[in-house]
């Protein structure tokens, strides 16, 4: 279970998918495949059988609909759309329908901020204090010497705390002030921790530095340089537009069309919208070492630096990926021999991957509308396979026993667990736990009774409680998207001596009653 204190991977890390791709773990397209008409036998040959794979794996995995688009020698070898943009709706996905692509951002901003290194407006170890005066952690030695660097390969040693953006209602600049208040920390520069809110920070070094906001930023230096011209960094730019996907949660073994879930908030760690076709030129930028169609975007050598390993995840490394480190915005991995670039992302119903083997200019991008699910995955191993010659490897059926073994365990496990002949009772009538709880870090979270039972709000989140035992409890969030990811989160109160309510606890998070 994760609890909203831990959600350190709503939006996925590079390295995330490392573990998930280890061993140990009918109808075609919407559209005819785009390949290039100059392609080469090689390349027809790694093409071949790849429809029926990507619709197979599809249907295995009961994925509504993804797009795919492969990149090699700076030319679109392959694009397109597999199944519908929503469950129920004729609507087919093809290479231009929009996704979310979740922390795929995080590369972007990294670049961004390459840019401004190629200005000589910051420095990768410049301090970020002294471009953000804002900028300020719970140890004042971390804020005053944590860089740029350190932010994009996630060493800053700050906790992550995924209940601070998501649900939270607050803004950019109203994360970035809360993060003073959090106090637990891995040691400065020790170990590798997955950050959503540094790269908020991150995205505001931008927006600070530039003069202009995060999001015009990367539209004007990036994404119209680019000729991305579907991509864009808010749900609200998606309203008008067309052939867009739906998200999809998988409730009771059904896919269920959800809402997007508002994410402006969390801006240079996941904000982006976009279409494989557009994001094919983005792996195009990469491949071709900061130069796009002969107009250099990003110094060579600053873009090389993006994908050089700063840091090795502990537990990183499967026995698929002989090894993994995290670059600026990029995980790096090696398989069959070759150095793999590559960045998943996901948020509520979407789920993204794009990979790189610089060496070989080769490059795919799958987008999907459902998470979790590691189909991006098996998609992107299948295409590495094809490329380099290694043998053609099931590797969707291989994740998916994985998968389903992972899943009969945990029921033989809660099965094999006594249920208790009763349930302890609340220590008082569930009316005196209603009331306002509050965190420096996290804001307020609000107790009320309906119906006979609890329910739970925040500004953009609301669960109701089931009773476990005892005065624990279960929230059961209300976003079916919030329920997939996260599943029933643990609530407990705690009294004072004086036998009043002191705090409530949601996950590992505590919240003082006011």
């Amino acid at each position: 279970m994760i609890s909203i204190a831990r959600m350190k991977h709503v939006i996925l890390s590079a390295t995330a998918l490392a573990l998930l791709a280890s061993p140990a773990f009918a109808q075609a397209a919407a559209e005819a495949p785009t390949r290039a008409p100059t392609a080469s036998p090689a390349t027809a040959a790694a093409l071949e059988g790849l429809d029926a794979y990507i619709e197979s794996a599809r249907q295995t995995w009961q994925m509504p609909g993804l797009s795919v688009v492969i990149v090699k020698d700076d030319k679109v070898v392959y694009s397109k759309g597999f199944g519908v943009r929503e469950e129920g709706k004729p609507g087919k996905v093809d290479a231009d329908t929009v996704f979310a692509i979740g922390s795929a951002t995080k590369a972007f901003t990294a670049a961004a901020l390459g840019m401004l290194v190629d200005e000589k407006k910051i420095g990768w170890d410049g301090a970020v204090h002294g471009y953000m005066p804002s900028f300020e952690l719970h140890d004042p030695y971390v804020t005053r010497h944590a860089t740029v660097r350190d932010l994009l390969s996630h060493r800053t040693g700050v906790v992550t705390n995924g209940g601070l953006w998501y649900g939270s209602g607050f803004d950019r600049k109203e994360i970035i002030r809360r993060l003073r208040f959090q106090t637990e920390s891995l040691g400065f520069r020790n170990q590798f921790q997955y950050q959503n809110e540094m790269f908020i920070v991150a995205g505001e070094v931008v927006s600070a530095v530039a003069g202009t906001s995060y999001d015009r930023f990367i539209a004007s230096r990036i994404f119209e340089p680019l000729g991305m011209r579907r991509t864009n960094t808010s749900i609200t730019d998606l309203k008008g537009l067309t052939n867009v996907a739906t998200p999809h949660a998988l409730v009771e073994g059904k896919m269920v069309p959800i809402d997007y879930r508002m994410i402006d908030n969390v801006g240079g760690a996941g904000v982006i919208n976009s279409s494989a076709r557009d994001m094919a030129q983005w792996v195009r930028l990469q491949l071709g070492g900061g130069t796009f169609e002969g107009k250099p975007l990003i110094a060579a050598a600053t873009l090389a630096e993006m994908h050089t390993g700063q840091i090795v995840p502990r537990g990183g490394s499967g026995t698929t990926f002989k090894f993994s480190e995290y670059g600026l915005g990029w995980g790096v991995q090696e398989y069959r021999g070759q150095k793999v670039v590559q960045h998943s992302g996901g948020i509520d119903g979407m789920q993204s991957i794009v990979a790189m083997i610089p060496e070989k200019k080769l490059g795919v991008v799958v987008l999907t509308n459902s998470m979790p699910s590691v189909l991006t995955a098996a998609v992107e191993l299948r295409v590495l396979d094809a490329f380099l010659g290694g043998p053609v490897t099931d590797h969707s059926a291989i994740l998916k026993k994985a998968s389903d073994d992972a899943a009969r365990i945990k029921r033989e496990k809660a099965a094999a667990t006594p249920t208790p002949a009763t349930v302890a009772p609340t220590r008082l009538p569930l009316d005196r736990y209603t009331g306002t709880y509050s965190s420096d870090l996290l804001g307020d979270v609000t107790i009320t009774l309906a119906d006979g039972k609890l329910a739970l709000a925040r500004p953009e989140a609301s669960a109701v409680l089931d009773h476990d035992r005892n005065d624990m409890f279960k929230a059961r969030w209300k976003s079916l998207g919030q329920t997939s990811i996260i599943g029933q989160t643990p609530v407990g109160f705690t009294f004072a001596p004086d036998g009043k309510i002191a705090t409530l606890e949601l996950g590992g998070d505590k919240f003082k009653r006011n």
